[in-house]
Parts: C-alpha cells; structure tokens; sequence
C-alpha cells in the first residue's frame, strides 16, 4: 500500500479536550490546534495588534517550525487546550478593537483595457522565450506519481528570475504559497496587483502592513514578477488543456465559495482524494475535476523547487476566476 500523501497523528485527542478560539486564547505559549482534519497542532508566538495580527508556529507534520502570521479573525479557525492562560481584560480589549480597525473590505476591479494590455505583454514575453523552451516538452504524467518536479525546469525559471532580478519575489512567493498563503500580507500584494493588471478582480480585506508596496515589494517589482512567471509557464505548456483535481472536506455544511486570486490545484487524484477523505470530525466531503486552460497558470510544481520539499502535492496554482464553481 502506498504510503500517505500527508503525516498525521492517529492518536490525536478528542475535540471534547479543547475549545473553540477566541481573542482571549492569543497568548504567548498557549497551544492549540488548526481545525484542519488532522487537526495541525500549533503554539502562540506573538500578538501583533499594530497590524491586527496573531503569530503561530506549526508544531508537526510537513510544514512543522513554520510560522504563520494571521488576521486576528482567524482565531475561530483554531481550538485551544481547557488548560491554557486566559488573556487579560486590557490586552483582549486592544486586539478587539485591532480586529475591527482591519476588519474592512477592499475591493480593486479589473479594467478591460488593462487586461487587454498585460497579455500583450505577456504575449511578448513568451515569444522571447520560446527559443530557450522550443525543445522543453513537460511531461505531468511522469512526474505525478511521485509528485516531484523537473530539476532542469527549476534551473531554467531559476536562471529566468535571476537574469530578471526577480528572485528573490520567486522564492518568497512560491515558499510562502506552498506553506500557507494567508500568513503574512505577502500574496495578498501579488492579488491586488494581479486586479491592477485586468487579470482578476481582488475582493479581500484591507491592507494591513502599510510598507506592502515599499521596497523590493514595489508594485512595479510585482506586475513584472507576475507576468514573467505566466509567460514562462504559459509557453512550456504551450496552449494544452490540463486535467486538474481539488478535493475538500469540512466538518459541518459545504461554505460558499471564497473570492481567490489564486486559486490552488493538483495535478494527482491521490492528493484531491487525501483531501477528500477527511478526517473523523468531517461531514462533507467535496471532489472536483476539471479540465483547465493553460492560460490560467501561474505556476506547477513541474518548474518549481518549493513544490517538492516539503509538501509533495503535484500542486498547480491558477489565476483565479469569479465565475468558474469549481477551481
């Protein structure tokens, strides 16, 4: 049999031994855990109230040591140990009114004639790589059952990003995505400049770290990261349509949709499936299959090193699309 696609702990406690997060569970050292179905053990690092913000670090499993940065709002996709300390009045009182301060929405809408003008770009970029990737012919089908990319295909994009001086936006893109995109406001730049380009309308919350476009985060920086990274993948694909999998498992009813900008998917049955299986506490299950434009990639795990250490999903992350139900 093989073995899993993700590690899990078979002994896990019961729900019944925690209870449902709440401001006042944000205390350095409290534990707790994601309510994922493998329920991911976690520990309080840090409260940020200046960015309405809680830190957390991931205590096992694939991604264990990461920290992830999140909106005090997402408190309630955690439970916590009936043992732990109990924030005072004052503090849970501050990271109230953070939570409210951060709390509104932010929507940027996409404009036909820049759309029309990002892919003229990205038109000109793949024709000035298509020298350099006439003889590359990806082959998914080969690469999926061990759910590892290409080697030679993370030296071209590696070479691509450095000659471009867009490494280092690659590198912090690609690892905070596989690890989860939601932590830090990072992805959240790349969305609204994504709707900034005509591409995909941004519908989120506002923008908590104010120097999110300063630096080498500038907007500039972001729109050329994004549609080099396109050309790239759109002209290693050429114009195939994928065969694409999303599996999702939830403990209660299935929710509406969220807005995404990017959009996450796999290339492997056995991945959707893992995440279609769920856990004991599940009560729908989702599974979709779709068969996908390669217009709509933005990166694989086929062309991308941060795809295959450690998580192996076989992992494609699409442009998002407001109008397609599935992915």
């Amino acid at each position: 049999m093989a073995a899993p696609v993700y590690a899990s702990d078979p002994g896990a406690a019961p729900d019944s031994e925690f209870e449902p997060g709440e401001l006042r569970h944000l205390v350095v050292g409290n534990r707790g855990r994601l309510l994922d179905p493998r329920r991911t053990p976690i520990v309080v690092t840090a409260t940020l109230p200046n960015t309405g913000e809680f830190e957390v670090r991931i205590e096992a499993f694939e991604d264990a040591g990461a920290r992830w940065r999140l909106p005090l709002d997402d408190v309630a996709r955690f439970q916590f140990d009936r043992g732990g300390r109990s924030g005072e009045g004052d503090a849970v009182a501050e990271l109230a009114s953070a939570a409210a301060r951060f709390g509104g929405e932010l929507t940027v809408e996409c404009d036909c004639a820049e759309r029309e003008r990002t892919l003229s770009r990205i038109a000109h970029e793949r024709a000035s790589l298509r020298e350099r990737l006439d003889h590359v012919r990806p082959d998914p089908v080969r690469h999926v059952d061990a759910r590892e990319g290409d080697p030679g295909l993370y030296a071209l994009v590696e070479e691509l990003m450095a000659e471009r001086d867009l490494d280092d936006l690659e590198r912090r893109f690609s690892t905070t995505f596989v690890s989860n995109p939601a932590s830090g406001e990072f992805i959240k730049g790349h969305a609204i400049v994504l709707a900034e380009l005509g591409l995909c309308p941004f519908r989120g919350k506002v923008v908590r770290d104010q120097a999110l476009f300063e630096g080498a985060g500038t907007k500039k920086r972001r729109a050329e990261h994004i549609v080099v990274r396109m050309a790239f993948v759109h002209e290693l694909f050429r114009n195939e349509t994928l065969v694409l999998y999303r599996g999702a498992a939830v403990d209660g009813l299935l929710p509406a949709a969220a807005p995404a900008s990017f959009t996450s998917a796999t290339f492997s049955r056995r991945v959707a499936d893992e995440h279609f299986a769920g856990g004991p506490s599940t009560r729908t299950a989702v599974l979709w299959r779709q068969r996908v434009p390669a217009g709509r990639l933005f990166m694989t795990f086929l062309e991308t090193r941060e795809m295959s250490r450690r998580f192996k999903e076989a992992e494609a992350v699409l442009i998002g699309d407001p109008e397609n139900r599935a992915f």
